[in-house]
């Protein structure tokens, strides 16, 4: 059997590409190489130099990086160009998927021809990652496979509570007027699917409740059990992601600039690690706040966790669920994270995480996570059981496995107006 791959999360450098997207796009190709063989689209920089020796070259790297027969082919993304005048940030945008930002890098004509050119080539069944990916294919208007479409992300909810967050200005509001294209191309994309995936059973439920969806079924992010650790008597809390992602950008500067003076007025000697590739891109690592360490890209993640107390995760922003959280879960690590943060995640509030929305009671609970040794141990040994039971990456890749050999999710009903 032949699969269709196609996805804008291209790992160009295989050491630090371990971030949440490609952990996640790391369990489907898991899942899809046990089912056929990979034809792969990768949409890459638009400075990225191609030609046949290139992606020959990448075509052998990363089938021993994946361990799957894979054929591959690049296509570069369309550049964003600065944006000049009202109309073309405003209003264009608003009007057409090829216009917006960061669709618009996936629909022009080059792209659209290698999505064609995948397509041309008669797989068995396709696989899209995430809606930019699928962009290209509906414009294609080329008849479909059976499709499988992992939304990951709710596209329009992101897109809405940015709006919200810094930084602001008097006409960022009418960036409101993106959001029905959005909804409206997640939509064609849904309707286009056998089945779509989503991070969660509350992402599933708004899709169904809010728009009567039968074919979104849930596949959690998940990680793997790392051996369980002895715990650290020091008293560090970890913030850990990519920090030129933009909803990890505010979380830590907020946790640095609003939660942290909070902490270390009552905790003298505690510290705050910030680990993460990109640390430039916050406002805050300029001032090197006091107590705290930019780590940068970490690889040694079991040395880094048995140096921490507990794990914070303050996102304001963005949907979906936060591997983050599983990940220091599975370490036996306590995590605070705002209620957005830990949306769509079975971890109970009080007793396997803490969930707290304004500074000053996020920084209580890492204070008495970091004064009260055993409340921290005993809620960590309680969040790696969840994980034990839910978010397992080997079980989670069966899961998948089963949904694509047709055990789980239904076609698309006639009834549904698409």
């Amino acid at each position: 059997m032949k699969i269709g791959f196609i996805s804008t999360q291209f790992p160009s450098d295989l050491k630090t590409s371990v971030y949440g997207g490609f952990k996640r796009m790391g369990m489907f190709i898991e899942a899809l190489k046990q089912v056929g063989d990979l034809d792969m689209l990768f949409y890459v920089r638009p400075e990225m130099q191609l030609n046949a020796d290139i992606i020959s070259g990448w075509e052998k790297r990363l089938s021993g990086h994946f361990d799957a027969q894979l054929k591959l082919d690049l296509c570069r993304l369309s550049p964003i160009k600065p944006v000049r005048g009202r109309w073309h940030e405003y209003i264009s945008p608003a009007l057409s998927i090829t216009n917006l930002p960061p669709y618009l890098q996936t629909s022009q004509i080059e792209q659209i021809d290698a999505a064609r050119r995948l397509l041309s080539r008669s797989p068995d069944i396709l696989f899209v990652h995430r809606l930019i990916s699928m962009v290209p294919i509906l414009l294609s208007k080329m008849s479909l496979p059976r499709t499988y479409f992992d939304l990951d992300d709710i596209e329009h909810l992101a897109f809405t509570r940015s709006i919200k967050q810094p930084p602001l200005w008097a006409g960022k509001p009418l960036f409101y007027m993106r959001v029905p294209i959005i909804k409206r191309w997640e939509n064609r994309a849904i309707c286009a699917s056998h089945s779509t995936f989503v991070c969660s059973d509350h992402d599933r439920e708004y899709l169904r409740r809010k728009f009567g969806y039968d074919n979104v079924v849930e596949i959690p992010n998940a990680v793997d059990l790392p051996k369980e650790r002895g715990r650290q008597d020091k008293q560090t809390l970890l913030f850990l992601g990519f920090l030129s992602f933009h909803p990890n950008t505010i979380a830590a500067d907020h946790l640095i600039t609003n939660i942290w003076p909070i902490v270390l007025s009552c905790v003298p000697e505690a510290k705050l690690i910030i680990a993460g590739a990109k640390p430039e891109y916050l406002t805050s690592y300029k001032q090197r706040p006091k107590g705290v360490t930019f780590a940068g890209f970490v690889e040694d993640l079991e040395q880094l966790y048995g140096e921490v107390t507990a794990v914070c995760c303050p996102i304001l922003n963005g949907s979906g669920t936060r591997i983050k959280i599983l990940e220091a879960a599975a370490y036996e690590k306590p995590v605070v994270s705002t209620t957005l943060g830990a949306e769509g995640i079975h971890l109970k509030d009080g007793e396997e995480i803490f969930l707290r929305d304004d500074p000053k009671s996020f920084a209580e609970a890492c204070i008495q996570l970091l004064t009260n040794k055993s409340l921290a141990v005993r809620m960590g040994q309680k969040a790696r059981a969840v994980i034990e039971e839910k978010y397992v990456r080997s079980v989670v890749v069966r899961n998948i496995s089963n949904v694509i050999n047709g055990a789980v999710g239904t076609r698309v009903t006639e009834e549904r107006k698409c």
